[in-house]
């Protein structure tokens, strides 16, 4: 079955303008699974030997883009649910060997992850629509590993760049060695292609890590999501040195909620004053603490609410009111994919906040340091770019608006302008607001049920 009619489904729109309701942003917002996780247990499903279950399934464009590249080499897919898939494993033998193309669309980590675990087909063809977002985001990284094994690899440009080309060539185990200096995603990757080499060619990688490792925390998560699927990973202390034993085994996967999703309407009830109540969360997760602990630092203390259920978090200790926001200083490695909006809550903090240990916001869907801090000032906010950091100098009564500005092709910089202009004296228009769907079809609809006044403008 085909169908994506989902409960996720959102109205797209090119522009809209957003001002701020009669009332606080409120409520429980509707919160999508976990982008992450849902990756790296869909993979995990098709590589599996048997049918899995994945449910909690978050319907964006990303997900889309991998149930397709999925597809595109014969792993069989069935909607049994709202949100819940039935996904026939071939045990890493693809039924469609190629040569095959695969339209990879916006998602960088789906991306990363299938240069790793389709890298075994007799030939492999990735290309993407969007030339000046995913199109310029650097793979060479992850190509020289690969060419390591004897994979052959042909990209567009030195960096790595789509369309890449991938051929199996004569692939075999050793010794393999990756940068960590442009993040996770390519560690990632390769754990997830060890278990295949290894069952291809009856020799295991040892794989080692070279220059700092960014976003340490989504390795540990697809180490535990390995584990649960039977895939065993070892390293030393310093992430530097990974063995991985097993093979994909059948999981039904439970899918927790997006941390970062639930953390922009938290920044939205800290800049408004409303009680927003999460639905069940994750609170054991390495990212969720680390977004609690970055809200605290800057004034807006969220706290865990006893439920017979799962977790749910609240406001701490607001008394009704709008929290006194304040600058600090953050690492921003941990909740990179939080930097946006918690930048937007320090646009009306009392003093300045520095993000720090962000330069990787350069290769996302836009240049998130640069295109964050251009479109922040034209809406009065003072926002310094570096090399490495954002630093932000709030200002506590209110930011002017009244002004046009552009998401860049950026989700996550279409929300964080979005939440500026609930401080703003006059409306904000947001152009590409479109691209929300790559990971959140729903926001527009979700925001304005919660108390923004959201007009559409047109609709692409």
């Amino acid at each position: 079955m085909e169908s994506h009619i989902h409960p996720w489904q959102g109205t797209s729109y090119s522009a809209v303008t957003v001002a701020p309701g009669t009332r606080p942003i409120a409520g429980e917002p509707h919160v999508p699974g976990s982008k992450y996780a849902t990756v790296r247990a869909v993979l995990a499903a098709a590589l599996a030997a048997g049918p899995s279950t994945v449910a909690g399934i978050p319907w964006s464009e990303d997900t889309v883009v991998l149930l397709g590249a999925l597809r595109a080499v014969g792993v069989g897919i069935e909607q049994i649910g709202p949100d819940d898939l039935t996904i026939m494993g071939c045990g890493g033998n693809f039924p469609i060997q190629g040569p095959v193309s695969i339209d990879m669309g916006n998602a960088g980590a789906v991306l990363r992850f299938c240069l790793g675990t389709l890298s075994l087909l007799p030939e492999v063809t990735f290309t993407t629509p969007y030339p000046i977002s995913l199109g310029r985001r650097p793979n060479a990284d992850l190509l020289d590993a690969l060419a390591q094994i004897g994979v052959q690899v042909a990209a567009a440009g030195p960096d790595g760049t789509l369309p890449i080309t991938l051929r199996r060539g004569a692939p075999h185990g050793g010794s393999i060695r990756v940068s960590g200096a442009r993040g996770s995603q390519y560690l990632s990757a390769l754990l997830y292609l060890a278990p295949l080499v290894a069952a291809a060619t009856g020799q295991s990688l040892d794989i080692h890590v070279y220059d700092a490792l960014r976003s340490a925390d989504f390795v540990r998560l697809t180490i535990a999501m390995l584990h649960e699927a039977g895939v065993e990973v070892t390293c030393d202390a310093a992430f530097r040195h990974f063995t991985v034993t097993g093979f994909y085994q059948p999981h039904h996967w439970q899918l927790s909620r997006d941390w970062p999703t639930m953390a922009l309407w938290m920044v939205a009830g800290a800049m408004t004053g409303g009680e927003i109540h999460s639905p069940p969360l994750d609170s054991a997760s390495i990212e969720g603490q680390a977004i609690l602990a970055a809200l605290a630092a800057l004034g807006a203390p969220y706290a865990r609410i006893p439920s017979a259920q799962a977790s749910r978090y609240g406001p701490a200790g607001w008394g009704g009111t709008q929290p006194a926001i304040h600058g600090t200083d953050l690492a921003g490695d941990a909740i990179i994919d939080s930097v946006p909006v918690l930048a937007a809550l320090a646009a009306v903090a009392t003093g300045t906040t520095t993000f720090h240990q962000v330069a990787n916001l350069r290769l996302k869907e836009s240049d998130r340091i640069s295109d964050l801090c251009a479109e922040f000032r034209k809406v009065g906010v003072v926002a310094i770019p570096g090399e490495d950091t954002i630093t932000i100098i709030g200002q506590p009564h209110g930011l002017a608006g009244g002004v046009t500005v552009d998401a860049h092709g950026d989700h996550r910089l279409a929300m964080a302008l979005a939440l500026l202009a609930l401080r703003c004296r006059a409306p904000l228009t947001i152009t590409g607001a479109q691209h929300v769907a790559k990971s959140y079809p729903a926001f527009w609809d979700e925001l304005a049920r919660l108390g923004a006044d959201v007009a559409p403008l047109t609709q692409p």
